[in-house]
């Protein structure tokens, strides 16, 4: 006889699934992270971004050919622009993790949240309730306390950290847009195009850039490592928007914070002082409330 699933375990089983789906991806973004910072001896962010870019077209074809799957996908204006914003996104955030203290860069870069309310009435014609501006406060008293040295200097604002905001807004849009096209598309098809874009992007400025186009030997693993916890990260998070809603997704991807503060202490000796501490948890409380809001 044959157990036949019911609608409430058909549920729980694709919340699972996805929730699983999502922390997995959170771990491959982490150990992504370590892999830009370690391979900063050998390579340039435009070497990184092309050939993680190249890396993962290559593999996604592939992948695609073996699975008799289509990468061309379906409402292309809508993948293309996900191709761009996605691909802003990550060469900010390139830039932001080799620059400032890790925490820094990703507490800033988990700002999205803020960044996607303010700008979705523009866009979307979005309201903003009360609750929403309250956490947009937050979430820029937070940034403003990230910012602030806790010394003498005073607010201590880089490139680096205007690049871990822009890197959120770009995140924001991406993770919108790929929602909106999961149901239509496989989960391979939306990296695809980022990484398309990311290859066309980046080539031009990898020719003219003062440190070559060739890398190492160390580099090329380092271009492997890079490439390959790219793929599985941006996968991981794909197949886990197609099981539970983006704002679920985004709340559990906040565990890449938590891993970033971790191995800055322990790997790089970064410090994190109160003001940094306070102001961090106001960010994830701020983004917090408005992605749940997002899901009511």
């Amino acid at each position: 006889m044959k157990l036949q699933t019911t609608g409430p375990q058909r549920k729980i089983s694709a919340n699972l699934a996805g929730a699983v789906l999502a922390v997995l991806a959170a771990i491959f973004f982490s150990f992504l992270n370590l892999a830009i910072r370690f391979s900063e001896a050998h390579l340039s962010v435009w070497h990184m971004m092309f050939g993680r870019s190249l890396f993962a077209v290559v593999f996604l074809l592939a992948a695609a050919r073996l699975g008799g799957l289509s990468l061309k996908g379906r409402r292309q204006s809508v993948l293309l622009l996900q191709g761009l914003t996605g691909t802003a996104g990550i060469l900010c955030l390139t830039y932001a993790l080799l620059t400032i203290p890790l925490f820094q860069a990703l507490i800033l870069f988990y700002t999205y949240p803020a960044v996607a309310a303010l700008i979705s009435p523009l866009l979307a014609r979005d309201r903003i309730c009360r609750r929403d501006w309250i956490c947009i406060a937050l979430a820029f008293f937070g940034t403003v306390l990230i910012l602030w040295s806790g010394h003498s200097q005073g607010l201590a604002v880089s490139l680096g950290h205007v690049s871990a905001l822009g890197a959120s807004a770009g995140l924001g849009l991406t993770m919108t847009l790929i929602r909106r096209v999961s149901p239509e598309n496989n989960a391979l098809t939306p990296l695809f195009y980022i990484s398309a874009v990311g290859c066309l992007v980046c080539f031009l400025p990898l020719l003219s850039s003062s440190s070559g186009v060739l890398v190492s030997t160390a580099g090329l693993w380092w271009l492997g490592a890079i490439g390959l916890l790219a793929v599985l990260a941006h996968i991981a998070t794909n197949q886990a928007l197609s099981f539970i809603p983006s704002p679920r997704v985004g709340i559990i991807s906040m565990l890449e914070v938590l891993f970033g503060a971790v191995y800055g202490y322990l790997l790089f000796a970064e410090t994190l002082g109160w003001s940094t501490l306070f102001g961090g948890s106001l960010v994830i409380t701020a983004a917090v409330g408005l992605i749940r809001g997002s899901d009511s």
